[in-house]
């Protein structure tokens, strides 16, 4: 199991997964996209996203890193990285890493194991970082037990509809 960037040969295999996510899974924590965009267009934003500076807290925009997982050269899920923290990625419940497994892939322990690889990544992309913030909903328990098992402690979360929760990984 590996994460790895895609690449403009993982077009069509990338795609039925994100789609698998969207009608089977829900919400997608996993990637960073804009609608509207055709595939090439989407990876040059991925490389734009990744040399978004870090600049302040207070900043807009934020810089992510958009990977894979691939289990023996099959995509079965997403990464996205986002390194800094911004104040509009803390106070949306958004964190520092979202995932996703696809719907037909889950119950592997692949999440689990996303997770640790996303952090080990992590660690690369801010070596000055001391934690990690992860988010769910705590309706997800699935998600919300992989976050605990990779060393998630609840720091917060809104009570509504559904319950946003946001969690502390020390590195």
């Amino acid at each position: 199991m590996e994460l790895r960037k895609l690449t403009i040969n993982d077009k069509t295999e990338f795609t039925k997964c994100l789609n698998e996510q969207v009608v089977l899974g829900g919400a997608i924590k996993g990637v960073r996209y804009e609608d509207g965009l055709d595939y090439e267009k989407f990876l040059e934003k991925l490389v734009e996203y990744e040399n978004i500076p870090f600049t302040s807290y207070e900043q807009e925009d934020y810089q992510s890193v958009q990977f894979v997982l691939v289990n023996e050269d099959k995509i079965v899920g997403a990464v996205i990285i986002r390194p800094y923290l911004t104040k509009t990625l803390f106070e949306e419940y958004e964190g520092n890493i979202g995932y996703f497994v696809s719907p037909s892939e889950r119950g592997k322990g692949y999440a689990t194991t996303a997770l640790k690889l996303a952090i080990e990544e992590f660690k690369k992309l801010n070596p000055t970082a001391k934690e990690v913030i992860a988010c769910c909903y705590k309706e997800n328990i699935p998600s919300k037990r992989v976050i605990e098992k990779c060393g998630g402690i609840l720091i917060e979360e809104l009570t509504g509809l559904v319950t946003p929760q946001k969690y502390l990984i020390k590195l």
